[in-house]
């Protein structure tokens, strides 16, 4: 689940101790940043004054102060889908989905238009999407608010998160695949019975993409763009990173997934792979290919970057076979004491609605927002990977 292995990105520490367990917990509350109980980069980075730029990182809502400025996960959930003067005002909580406060007026401002939306490489995918919004329109405010802030900040590190892969990838997956486009191709009407088998089991779930008539060779020409255009646009999006931040800084891609096609939906759903991306570059970077990152390892190595210590229970360890950084003495731990956290601040509001409307359609949750059983299907089952590590 996203909001656990984000969390763990930007904190090093797995789930049972940072607190955030998915997106919402067994009773249908949904996680946010008041339960997590570590340190993450940017909380370090804070308590010595550097600066940090933060955009859409999953679990940031409320907002919490930074050296710096946050734009925090809820920011476009707690907005109007659209420009339009007829949809609803912002939530009254709109003041904690940013800080500084004023940030909120710039993000605002830096909103990409129905036009924009439109008139690009995926207009086609806005005209189509259902509910409640395509993802474009939420990633291409977060690279722009960081575009502006960056350099306005004078940051010593940045945080970008992009959900629209993910979103898109969940729904239009199998039509890239080119085993289930030889399949549709050579059975009319084989996509159609499948829609119909899996929506009589999942009663509750939204009817997936071209569910109702059934894909056939004609609409796979269009079906079939929709996963490679998305890529298409967040290349260009690595291009602009790259330009905003120059070349003389550490950029880090990486997911915390992969994607395959579904194994007991093929021709409906996409699915999570165990395996996700890490990729890198820039000056501090041991050029080399086909290494294994463990999702541990993430942030005690960008801490190591940043010429900080991690902790030694955290359970990942500093790459410094990736890297060429300078291993520091580590601290005992990054965890907050209890004092330190803010609990259950900003339950139930800034976007809660539209957000758990969208995991909804995308199957996370259930109509009660509990935890979706079969999603979980692209887990591994106990023992087939590799397991927690200890702290080193």
């Amino acid at each position: 689940m996203s909001p656990i292995l984000w969390t763990t990105l930007a904190s090093g520490y797995p789930a049972d101790v940072h607190g955030v367990g998915g997106w919402t917990n067994g009773q249908g509350r949904s996680f946010t940043g008041a339960d997590v109980r570590v340190e993450r980069v940017w909380d370090a980075l804070s308590a010595r004054g550097r600066r940090s730029v933060v955009a859409g990182w999953l679990m940031t809502w409320p907002a919490a102060a930074i050296e710096g400025s946050l734009l925090s996960d809820r920011f476009v959930w707690s907005r109007p889908m659209s420009r339009d003067p007829s949809q609803p005002s912002p939530t009254e909580d709109r003041d904690v989905t940013t800080f500084p406060d004023a940030l909120g007026t710039d993000a605002a401002a830096l909103l990409p238009s129905e036009e924009w939306l439109h008139d690009g490489l995926l207009g086609y995918q806005v005209e189509k999407y259902g509910a409640p919004s395509h993802p474009l329109r939420r990633d291409e405010l977060h690279v722009r608010v960081f575009e502006a802030q960056w350099p306005r900040d004078d940051a010593d590190f940045g945080a970008i998160y992009l959900n629209g892969a993910d979103q898109v990838s969940h729904l239009y997956w199998p039509f890239a695949d080119p085993g289930i486009q030889a399949r549709i191709r050579a059975e009319p009407g084989v996509h159609k019975r499948a829609v119909d088998e899996v929506l009589a089991k999942f009663t509750s779930r939204p009817a997936p993409p071209y569910g109702d008539v059934g894909l056939d060779a004609d609409g796979l020409a269009e079906a079939s763009r929709w996963v490679p255009d998305y890529y298409r646009y967040l290349d260009g999006v690595l291009g602009r990173v790259l330009d905003t931040i120059g070349p003389e800084v550490t950029l880090i891609v990486c997911s915390d997934h992969g994607f395959q096609v579904s194994q007991s939906k093929p021709l409906v759903d996409g699915q999570h792979h165990d395996v996700a991306v890490f990729a890198a570059i820039g000056p501090a970077v041991k050029p080399q290919s086909g290494a294994r990152m463990h999702v541990y390892d993430v942030a005690p190595t960008v801490y190591a970057l940043l010429g900080l210590p991690a902790a030694v229970d955290m359970p990942g360890r500093v790459r410094d076979d990736l890297f060429d950084v300078a291993v520091a003495p580590p601290l005992p731990t990054r965890t907050l004491r209890r004092a330190q956290i803010e609990v259950g601040v900003g339950e139930g509001s800034a976007g809660d609605d539209a957000l758990r409307e969208q995991l909804e359609a995308l199957g996370y949750i259930d109509e009660e927002g509990k935890p979706n059983a079969h999603v979980g299907e692209s887990r591994k089952r106990p023992g087939d990977g590799p397991t927690r590590r200890g702290p080193r």
